[in-house]
């Protein structure tokens, strides 16, 4: 893994924020981290064709089983479920890491480590905008948190991976 992040290890990138990294070494880790989300994001997709769409059908499946005395029908359901869960767990552990290496490329351009945790933050409320702007704001509400995301994550991806620091 070190020769794909170039001098930096993925100990150091990774799980902490202190230090300062340059630009390449920016785009390197997050081009891993993103590859890593992306793959997290198809697998939970995926396995969404398995579970029932409503929750009457998942009380049809479970009682089916209990009822048949076939634990093996509800298998595929808790197992997608589980893996469904732990998916989010990674997800939630790859955004402190996206944390950690945007705080290192803060601390190159001078600026607060804090500032970093814009994007993992702004991902998270796309995450959960149907809920919340459909009862702050019913008619634009997704459109506007949208608008608003991609303008800070285009801001983020501007300022630690264009801007020149002092490495």
């Amino acid at each position: 893994m070190a020769g794909l992040l170039g001098a930096h290890s993925a100990r150091f990138l990774f799980r902490d924020d202190k230090g300062s990294i340059e630009r390449a070494s920016w785009w390197r880790a997050m081009v891993v981290l993103v590859l890593a989300l992306a793959i997290m994001g198809g697998l939970v997709m995926a396995l969404d064709d398995f579970l029932p769409k409503t929750p009457e059908a998942a009380e049809a499946l479970v009682n089916r089983a209990a009822e048949t005395h076939n634990g093996f029908l509800s298998v595929p359901y808790y197992a997608s479920l589980f893996v469904i869960d732990v998916s989010y767990v990674l997800m939630i552990l790859i955004s402190v890491c996206i944390y950690f290496v945007g705080a290192k490329r803060c601390n190159d351009l001078g600026k607060p480590a804090q500032i970093a945790l814009i994007l993992p933050a702004t991902v998270y409320v796309q995450i959960f905008s149907p809920i919340i702007s459909d009862q702050l704001l019913p008619v634009y509400g997704r459109w506007i948190v949208s608008v608003i995301v991609l303008a800070i994550v285009i801001w983020q991806v501007y300022l630690l991976g264009f801007v020149k620091g002092k490495l």
